[in-house]
């Protein structure tokens, strides 16, 4: 391929998006761990507490991922749209150009 040329799997990009929303419903879906454990549930202190770091680190980051998700989702959407626009928009102009040639003749 030459270099500058522009290749872009619009079904791929449709399919990304499709496949980020169903991550993230699936994610919403899981709901929040919040149960609260008793410090002798798992033994020592430290892995109560080494549990509990996680469980809070793991409200923020899951937030992260979340907004993270939606907007690679939306943006590939975004794209898929603005390129099949552009796309029909070329064709109709290709077609009236060739409608406007033939007509010259």
């Amino acid at each position: 391929m030459a270099k500058g040329d522009l290749v872009l799997s619009l079904a791929g990009l449709d399919a990304l998006a499709v496949q980020l929303r169903s991550i993230k419903r699936r994610m919403d879906d899981t709901g929040q761990v919040d149960r609260k454990l008793g410090h002798g549930e798992l033994g020592s202190n430290s892995a109560f507490d080494a549990m509990e770091d996680f469980m809070r680190g793991w409200k923020d980051g899951r937030k992260e991922i979340d907004v993270g998700l939606d907007s690679v989702a939306k943006t590939a959407q975004e794209i898929v749209d603005k390129m099949t626009k552009l796309d029909v928009e070329l064709r109709n102009s290709l077609r009236e150009h060739e409608k406007e040639v033939k007509g010259g003749k």
